[in-house]
């Protein structure tokens, strides 16, 4: 007895030794959204330590606040949304994607009128202005006819809770949700006004970003996280329950329904080979150029870097995670 336990304790001092021993990344998400489930599962499901790699995660609670996180140093790899990190690469800081997931908005526009140009003289909740949120809204209400600010305001709640606490207190007439949060919308009785993924605009809205610099000396920690992510995206494709787990564990949400809602409406909306992708990146830029006239002569080729995903792809790992047929 008393060497088996030797054993054991032997055993558990080589495990422990050895992800000390692994290489250690910080990264952090922006957001309690369904997409960014992605990461979550990665470090829940131990996708990182399979990857020779020692993943601490945070929650950082903006993109902006993000991006000056990564730039610092206190993250290396860090999930979040492509206006926050394309306004930070256009005011001349160090940052590229390295992988999107997401490459649509999943936002909603939900509130107690019944279309969007209702909306005028009234306000939309976003959480930050120039964030994920901001940027669907206004296209949403430039798509309406309407201009931004002046026929519609736009007021910053900080996150999906606080734009729902919006809508609940009058203060917002409409706010700018994804799954869960929609799903909760409507069973509060709040109307659906616009769906911006049915109009098809392409938008890199949750990847993965890193310092330019970063990747060049640390290349190989970059392949290992983003072959981690790419199995947690096939992971949340294949395996739903557990993602509904992961989801309710970080969004706190506990209805079946709604958590089923949220993976039915994301799995087939990940990009199972996800790279970043010009068009998304021009469109981003575009809206940036609003507030900051230098993303105009930006080429949007330099905040993306798809080597670590293309070797990914044609390696035949990405393809090796999915049921063929």
């Amino acid at each position: 007895m008393r060497s088996t336990i030797a054993v054991l304790v032997v055993i558990l001092m080589h495990v422990v030794a050895e992800a000390q021993t692994l290489p250690r990344v910080m990264s952090g998400y922006s957001a309690v959204s369904g997409p960014h489930a992605v990461l979550w599962i990665a470090r829940d499901a131990g996708l990182f330590e399979k990857n020779g790699l020692r993943t601490d995660v945070a929650y950082i609670r903006s993109g902006s606040t993000m991006a000056q996180t990564l730039v610092s140093g206190e993250i290396q790899m860090s999930q979040m949304g492509g206006p926050a990190m394309l306004a930070a690469g256009v005011a001349g800081m160090d940052v590229t994607f390295v992988a999107v997931a997401l490459n649509t908005t999943p936002i909603v526009i939900m509130g107690s009128v019944s279309k969007m140009e209702d909306l005028k003289g009234k306000a939309i909740g976003v959480t930050r202005y120039g964030s994920n949120t901001d940027i669907s809204a206004r296209f949403a209400i430039r798509k309406a006819g309407l201009q931004p600010e002046k026929d519609v305001a736009l007021v910053q709640l900080e996150d999906y809770p606080g734009i729902m606490g919006g809508i609940a207190s009058g203060r917002i007439a409409a706010g700018a949700l994804a799954d869960p949060f929609t799903d909760a919308a409507k069973k509060l009785g709040y109307k659906e006004i616009a769906d911006i993924a049915a109009m098809g605009l392409e938008f890199p809205f949750v990847g993965i970003v890193a310092k330019k610099s970063y990747l060049k000396d640390h290349a190989d920690i970059a392949q290992r996280f983003v072959r981690a992510y790419v199995e947690a995206i096939a992971f949340y494709k294949n395996n739903r329950d557990v993602a509904m787990k992961v989801t309710s564990k970080y969004t706190g949400i506990k209805d079946p329904a709604i958590l089923s809602s949220t993976v039915n409406f994301y799995a087939p909306k990940l990009a199972r080979v996800p790279y970043a992708t010009i068009g998304g990146m021009r469109f981003v830029l575009e809206q940036v150029a609003v507030r900051d006239p230098r993303a105009k002569t930006v080429n949007p080729e330099s905040f993306m870097d798809n080597r670590f995903v293309k070797q990914l792809e044609e390696s035949g790992f990405i393809s090796s995670l999915y049921p063929k047929g």
